[in-house]
């Protein structure tokens, strides 16, 4: 049983901005993405060391915003979900079950609020 995690992470860059290609035409991670990376991994060690969730989970993220500049949610969640599989905290984001993701306030810097709780059943829904 999964007891409720909530995690208050720094802003992530866009997927727009997370890889660069190299000259022979590889890519690889920018610079930018890979320190929000070790940020992650060094905010997630001091808010849950040791944690590692080896079970399905219910995922919501908020996002906080660092300004007005409109942004798609969706372009920000691979830098999140690879800084924390990253750290350790999961074994792999396949075992996000359920994924919310809601558009906050505008804060100073920007940041991200993540709660994981145990993934419940879905009723009602059917193919």
């Amino acid at each position: 049983m999964l007891n409720d995690v909530v995690l208050h992470l720094p802003w992530p860059p866009s997927v727009n901005n997370y890889y660069q290609t190299g000259r022979q035409g590889q890519r690889y991670l920018s610079i930018r993405a890979r320190e929000y990376r070790e940020h992650v991994i060094e905010s997630i060690n001091e808010q849950a060391p040791g944690l590692c969730l080896d079970e399905r989970f219910f995922l919501e993220v908020y996002l906080f915003a660092p300004t007005k500049r409109e942004y798609d949610l969706d372009n920000h969640m691979k830098g999140l979900l690879d800084g924390i599989t990253h750290s350790g905290l999961w074994e792999d984001d396949k075992l996000i079950d359920q994924l919310h993701i809601y558009r906050g306030v505008i804060v100073k810097g920007g940041s991200v609020r993540v709660e994981i709780s145990e993934a419940g059943p879905l009723y009602g829904f059917e193919l």
